[in-house]
């Protein structure tokens, strides 16, 4: 099972860049900043890229479950924004292993070698007994999974908006111990049984509903990325993951419009651990994004078109025409 901070490459649905334009330059800015690449998915019918992207379990092999979560079942015209996870895949090249067990992605939060989900999954999965659900779930991820109760006040049920990771034997809790002090409890006491448990907590007189969104910061490898609501909590938050994150590169993303939406930093990201060869195709594809002026040398150029031809012409049609022209002369 691969975690977040073991991957070195970020995907986004090309619809982000549509809707909002100036979070997904801000994104991609920040990426080239710390050198990590990333990448668009093809196929999606919404942003939420991380409930409908498969599991990643080693270097080349995903798990793709069954998306079809309840919240977009309740209006025939949402049905729509389901994308088939299956397709995506196949157009990514993945060789997966497919169940239909329904899940979502943002319910799925790895950390070492255990997962932690929310106790929704049973109820998105009826004909199935909870024990057997979660035995069933644990043979196909390999690896332990710890259920955490389902906030009812919370309709999709993911637990990326409950906990992260901070090293593999140890997790940092949303601030649900400002508010619902019971609901903290129970999920500490069932996390402290496998991991170290730390907490946010912000010092405010009347706390923004939109905090929740910090837990929601996307890791890629040692680069963290932390939503900026423009609101009290802001430099809290950032102080305490700082704090909890001593060996890693923090920045920070106005994300104000998306959180507005229902959806946070992980939400609209997936990321995914890849060899070096592919890293230097991505790196040398999106060289032209945020640039004026690009310039490919014939080392470039060669190893660009010997490695996926299709997509870097798709990209830089004239280059590979200069490619191809000389390979003929």
């Amino acid at each position: 099972m691969i975690a977040d901070y073991e991957t070195n490459v970020v995907y986004f649905s090309s619809w982000l860049e549509k809707e909002y334009p100036k979070i997904y330059i801000d994104l991609v800015t920040v990426l080239k900043k710390n050198n990590v690449a990333y990448d668009i998915i093809p196929c999606t019918n919404d942003i939420w890229c991380r409930d409908y992207m498969p599991v990643q379990i080693d270097e080349d092999r995903f798990l793709c479950y069954r998306y079809y979560p309840d919240y977009l079942l309740k209006r025939k015209s949402d049905k729509r924004f389901i994308t088939d996870s299956q397709e995506v895949c196949m157009r990514l090249g993945l060789k997966t292993t497919n169940t239909n067990i329904i899940m979502d992605g943002g319910n799925i939060v790895k950390v070492g070698d255990k997962v932690i989900m929310t106790e929704k999954v049973f109820q998105e999965n009826p004909d199935m007994s909870p024990s057997s659900l979660g035995s069933k779930i644990e043979k196909l991820f390999e690896c332990e999974v710890v259920f955490l109760p389902w906030d009812r006040s919370e309709i999709y049920g993911h637990s990326d908006g409950i906990v992260k990771p901070i090293s593999g034997d140890s997790v940092l809790i949303t601030n649900y111990d400002d508010y619902d002090t019971e609901y903290y409890e129970e999920c500490s006491r069932r996390l402290s049984k496998v991991f170290k448990v730390e907490s946010l907590h912000y010092e405010v007189k009347d706390g923004d509903s939109r905090n929740w969104a910090y837990i929601n910061f996307l890791t890629v490898g040692k680069l963290m990325i932390l939503p900026k609501l423009n609101i009290k909590e802001d430099e809290q938050a950032l102080s305490q993951i700082k704090q909890l994150y001593p060996d890693c590169y923090i920045e920070q993303v106005d994300i104000e419009a998306l959180v507005a939406d229902g959806g946070g930093l992980n939400c609209i990201t997936w990321c995914r651990k890849v060899d070096q060869n592919h890293i230097r195709f991505l790196n040398l594809l999106n060289r032209s994004e945020l640039e004026e002026e690009i310039v490919f040398t014939d080392e470039d150029i060669r190893y660009m078109c010997k490695y996926d031809i299709v997509r870097f012409a798709e990209r830089n049609p004239g280059v590979v025409e200069y490619y191809m022209k000389c390979l003929s002369d």
